[in-house]
């Protein structure tokens, strides 16, 4: 673990340094710049591996026009090393078979004798330019679509290594996913509305989903091709005035189309569904989130679900939060069950250190034609979250 120790604190201080000496930058002509940075570390007991980490930082710059509208550039890329077997979410799932299983569209969780094997992977996560005024925002470039940018969910003290939507994952076990991010950051354009009493909608195109990211990759080898991608969302956030207390909420629907040259008839639309929200009050934060897909695999067998609870409480400077997540891939043949249990403090402005207890519980279903019996795999351990941010 030595040398990925010193490794991580090497590359800390090369992104720190040049960040940290110029956040913000007004430039005389009306041009202002920022700059952001966020670097985390994981580590777990009974993981698959030691420790895990993940380097960020983004660029922003705008002008605002005379007629009150703002244009705008906005980048932000990074480098992470996650579990190898399952780089951006994907991975190859369960005990070796004889017969493949391909990938979801969208979950990207495959089934077979090969699993995958990445080192640390590098990738620009976002590069477009916007225009935001009175009438609503429009972007173009490469970027998240509406459905993901618009997510509400259950509240979690983990920032990356969450039972669901995980950005790292020690255990290599998490299989819920309910973000909603269906193209990645490739290149699409997309509207937002204004908000009205704390509502606002949007929608995005992409025409071809051919750019990886850190945590969602719909190019990486042998996941069907995603083309001329819909989506549509809403947004809520809104405070109540008398009460104080902060309510938000989302839905979104997507669809694309999906293909495999090298498995013809294998993949069909991929339409997709998802929902979530929370509540929160001044020492007490509770919430969920859905997604149901049909995983872009043809026949009504393929499908991929997810559901996730939470609950986050505070007590002083400390948090304590509580986690239940469902998933099931129907194509995979595999549902999944966690809970996780937590502890957070923040250290100033900068630091975050979470800790906690995770547990998951996955089914893989048997083929009876090949006499292959169904099989049970329980993993549970402590997992340690450092995040340094600014």
């Amino acid at each position: 673990m030595r040398h990925h120790l010193t490794g991580l604190a090497l590359a800390l201080a090369a992104v720190a340094a040049p960040a940290t000496a110029q956040d913000v930058w007004d430039d005389p002509g009306g041009v202002e710049t920022d700059a952001s940075w966020e670097a985390a570390a994981v580590a777990a007991t009974d993981a698959d591996e030691s420790l895990l980490y993940t380097l960020r930082g983004a660029f922003g710059a705008n002008y605002f026009l005379e007629n009150g509208a703002e244009l705008g550039f906005r980048a932000s890329g990074g480098f992470d090393r996650d579990n190898p077997a399952r780089p951006a979410f994907a991975g190859v799932l369960g005990p070796d078979q004889l017969l493949a299983a391909p990938p979801g569209a969208f979950s990207g969780l495959a089934r077979g004798p090969a699993p995958y094997d990445a080192g640390i992977r590098g990738r620009i996560e976002t590069g477009y330019i916007y225009i935001d005024g009175g009438y609503g925002e429009v972007r173009a470039g490469l970027d998240d679509g509406v459905a993901a940018r618009f997510f509400e969910g259950a509240p979690t003290l983990f920032r990356h290594a969450a039972l669901v939507n995980p950005t790292l994952d020690p255990h290599g076990r998490v299989i819920a996913r309910t973000d909603h991010d269906l193209t990645g950051p490739s290149l699409k354009v997309s509207y937002a509305s204004p908000r009205i009493l704390g509502l606002r909608a949007g929608a995005s195109f992409t025409p071809v989903a051919n750019s990886g990211g850190l945590d969602r990759d719909p190019a990486r080898a042998g996941s069907p091709d995603i083309e001329n991608a819909a989506e549509v969302a809403l947004n809520l956030s809104r405070r109540l005035p008398r009460s104080g207390v902060r309510l938000r909420a989302a839905a979104a629907w997507s669809q694309a189309d999906s293909a495999q040259a090298a498995l013809p008839g294998a993949y069909d639309t991929v339409e997709t569904w998802s929902a979530g929200g929370s509540v929160e009050f001044s020492s007490l934060a509770l919430g969920a989130s859905w997604l149901d897909s049909s995983n872009g695999l043809a026949g009504p067998g393929g499908g991929y679900a997810a559901l996730s609870t939470g609950l986050r409480m505070t007590f002083g400077k400390v948090d304590a939060g509580v986690e239940w997540v469902d998933a099931e891939d129907k194509g995979i043949g595999a549902d999944s069950e966690a809970i996780g249990l937590s502890l957070g403090r923040n250290f100033g402005d900068t630091v975050r250190i979470v800790g906690g207890w995770q547990r998951h519980d996955t089914r893989f279903t048997g083929n009876p034609l090949l006499l292959v019996p169904a099989l049970r795999e329980q993993k549970d351990g402590v997992v340690i979250e450092i995040t340094l941010s600014r």
